[in-house]
């Protein structure tokens, strides 16, 4: 077990039930000019991560900047604004 002092738990959002993936979670966690690689390993869903990036975008009044990654190996989330 770990305890995390308070600098280091105040960015940590905890998976609940129901909505929130680990995805999602660490989406909210990006500051701006960070970025996310989702690796195609750890998504495994019919649809592309980008519906859960759109979602978090929209319900926060966020910007990102994703695509694929060049060499085909998963996803870039960078936060823009």
């Amino acid at each position: 077990m770990q305890i995390l002092n308070e600098e280091e738990a105040k960015d940590l959002i905890p998976l609940t039930k129901g909505r929130e993936t680990l995805v999602s979670a660490k989406l909210k966690q990006l500051k701006v000019g960070q970025a996310l690689v989702v690796a195609t390993k750890d998504w495994n869903t019919k649809s592309s991560p980008y519906r859960v990036a759109n979602n978090i975008a929209k319900r926060h009044g966020w910007q990102f900047e994703q695509g694929r990654m060049p060499d085909g190996t998963g996803w870039v989330f960078k936060r823009v604004g």
